[in-house]
């Protein structure tokens, strides 16, 4: 992308609007009624979202109906600081309750997988459930407060699990299943868990992961698990056995006393009422040093979900949205919060786009899916690979489809608008875990430009900054926020004065919350392209990851002396990973060597994290305090200038980076 925008060049169109009248269409009205004005567009409807987002933020509560005991004093005092952070002061609600609102006969979740092994739950029997969950976490001893932890495939347990921890106010923490045993403990050891959550062996994305190695070695090194719960799979004539596993009990055993009682006695559930900004679940994320960083989200997040799946999506109780994230993706959360717009969550035990060419088509048709998030990389994949659907695909009920976890080629607008479903509604959806929701914003009364993601968030002053920190359009920069937002972390795990908070968000750009992502936006459409992590984050094909993930999982590997990982891009901007390793007097680099790094991080982390090149280098560069300077080293293999060098305490080193060649891919 060039650093100017060449006014010749406006992308074409590659969606029209409707102009239906949508959620966000009747919202607007709302604001417009109650505020005395009228909004020509949506830039002008955004511009007062943001510079008027306590208000805003009212009416999405109001809106939207949020269920509560206690009503709020006021939203947000803007005296108040990223890192002093409240909201909707006063109130008291409880997360559960507000998802749980809907009590009738339709479908709430079908879950499916790879063997078609599918079941369907109502909102009243997801209530239900959630009841006996409840009953069984209680006679267990978990109250609120206490954590329960998560670590499975994507199977609905989780979701009835989390319900039911967030209706007693106990804090939720999911490990992503795909994460190796250090890698877990390495999050669940800084909460202590008295209850787990897990499941057995399961394939995804071609690759099967033995959960039956993993999970007792997890156990035994969590001596604070007072019970393990464990969720067969179903249709399986085989059990699968769990005597190796300490504490553990099947999840009927565990449900069985509690289920037989409410048979005889049924109760509501007693959900307990909380303010808006008290902990609902954990979702680490790496920072730059150290152990990973949980980030606490609070019981009234869910708010911006239904800005996002409400409004910007246009979702209601007629649709149906498909999730294939397990626990530990940020958009399994989201997900689960959707429940409070009524609508069907399709959850898929598996990898769908790995089981057949046609395998998603045919889901889109079987269960009537209206909207999906699929990963920008899988579409490029499908593209490539001709697995587009065929005469035999109706897609009709097909709404919407939003590609994610990584920066969209124009290519993929084409593979969607002409040879998914030519009018379909389509851009990319682009948020963050921090977010816990989307900073992009989408409205189907707009157009889209090829290549472009079609909006920002309403509420959110969204900017990107240039080299002197400065706001810019028309010019690369990095992402940052400019005003509080109701689901930013309350606070990080062992962070009680906000030095951790500080350090990896606020101190770059004072006065802004760090995104830390490279992009650009059109000063003609308004349109935001996003290139990737300017910090020292990796997103390879949409499995976004730290550097520190990297270091944490080699800090013991014989022979290494220091390493540094940064991405590389080519002219498309296409990812991959290089890690540079300094090597002990003696301790030579061979292919021997590299496929035991390689060995070493799928084993503590994923074969996401596993590098597309190692390679040696005689040193890494350091600043004045300790540093490793992950960012400068990203900018010289990328042929970017560096305006800080005289921060680098061995500029020396900097040179091995600058004469190599690592070649075009």
């Amino acid at each position: 992308m060039p650093e100017k925008f060449d006014l010749e060049k406006v992308p074409k169109i590659v969606y029209q609007p409707k102009y239906e009248l949508t959620l966000m269409e009747r919202f607007k009205k709302m604001v417009e009624k109650e505020y005395k004005l009228k909004f020509s567009d949506y830039w002008e409807f955004h511009e007062w979202s943001y510079k008027n987002y306590p208000e805003f933020w009212d009416c999405v509560w109001r809106f939207f109906d949020i269920v509560y005991s206690k009503p709020y004093s006021q939203v947000y005092d803007r005296k108040n600081s990223f890192d002093n952070m409240h909201w909707f002061i006063d109130a008291k609600i409880n997360y559960s309750q507000n998802l749980l609102k809907y009590r009738d006969s339709r479908t709430a979740i079908i879950s499916t997988d790879a063997d078609d092994n599918t079941e369907y739950i109502s909102y009243k029997g997801l209530y239900d459930e959630v009841r006996v969950y409840v009953k069984a976490l209680k006679d267990e001893g978990i109250k609120k407060g206490d954590y329960v932890a998560c670590y499975m495939s994507n199977k609905t347990e989780a979701v009835i699990a989390f319900l039911a921890a967030a209706a007693i106010g106990a804090i939720f923490c999911g490990a992503l299943p795909l994460l190796g045993v250090k890698a877990v403990l390495s999050r669940f050891e800084q909460i202590k868990p008295k209850i787990l959550f897990t499941a057995g062996n399961f394939t995804f994305d071609s690759k099967e992961f033995k959960m039956d190695e993993r999970i007792p070695e997890i156990v035994k090194s969590l001596p604070c698990l007072e019970k393990v719960v464990f969720c067969p799979k179903k249709g399986k004539k085989v059990q699968e056995d769990i005597s190796n596993i300490p504490k553990c009990v099947y999840i009927q055993d565990f449900l069985y006393k509690a289920r037989e009682e409410l048979q005889d006695n049924p109760k509501d559930i007693e959900f307990e009422q909380l303010p808006f900004d008290y902990p609902l679940c954990i979702s680490f994320t790496s920072g730059t040093t150290g152990s990973p960083k949980g980030l606490i989200h609070s019981i009234g997040s869910f708010i911006t979900t239904l800005r996002d799946r409400g409004l910007n999506e246009n979702c209601t109780r007629e649709d149906s949205i498909f999730n294939q994230s397990p626990v530990g993706w940020i958009s399994w959360n989201m997900t689960v919060n959707s429940l409070h717009l009524g609508l069907t969550i399709i959850n898929y035990d598996g990898y769908v786009f790995q089981e057949s060419p046609m395998r998603f088509w045919d889901l889109v048709d079987k269960y009537g899916l209206t909207s999906a998030y699929v990963w920008s990389s899988t579409l490029e994949f499908m593209d490539t690979h001709g697995w587009a659907p065929t005469a035999n695909h109706s897609l009709k009920t097909l709404k919407q489809l939003f590609p994610v976890g990584s920066p969209a080629k124009p290519s993929t607008f084409d593979f969607i608008t002409e040879k998914v479903k030519p009018g379909i509604f389509c851009s990319p959806a682009y948020g963050c875990t921090e977010t816990f929701g989307l900073i992009s914003g989408l409205d189907s009364n707009m157009p889209v430009y090829r290549g472009e993601i079609q909006a920002l968030a309403l509420g959110m002053d969204v900017r990107i900054l240039d080299e002197k920190g400065n706001p810019t359009i028309g010019k690369r920069g990095e992402l940052v926020l400019a005003n509080p937002h109701p689901a930013l972390p309350v606070a990080i795990l062992n962070d009680e004065n906000k030095e951790k908070v500080r350090e990896m968000y606020l101190i770059d750009h004072p006065g802004y919350w760090n995104v830390a992502d490279d992009a650009w936006r059109n000063p003609i459409t308004k349109g935001l392209i996003v290139f990737g992590r300017s910090d020292e984050t990796m997103n390879p094909k949409g499995a976004r990851y730290n550097c520190s993930d990297i270091y944490f999982a080699l800090e013991d590997f014989p022979g290494i002396k220091d390493t540094v990982v940064v991405s590389q891009y080519n002219k498309d901007m296409d990812e991959r990973v290089i890690l540079f390793v300094m090597m002990l007097p003696g301790h030579p680099l061979t292919d021997e060597v590299k496929e035991k790094i390689n060995k070493t991080i799928e084993h503590h982390l994923t074969h996401e994290h596993v590098p597309d090149i190692i390679m040696e280098t005689p040193d890494i560069p350091y600043n004045l305090n300790g540093k490793k300077l992950n960012s400068v080293v990203k900018k010289i293999i990328n042929k970017k200038p560096i305006l800080n060098a005289e921060i680098v305490i061995n500029p020396s080193s900097l040179e091995f980076f600058r004469n190599l060649d690592l070649g075009e891919f």
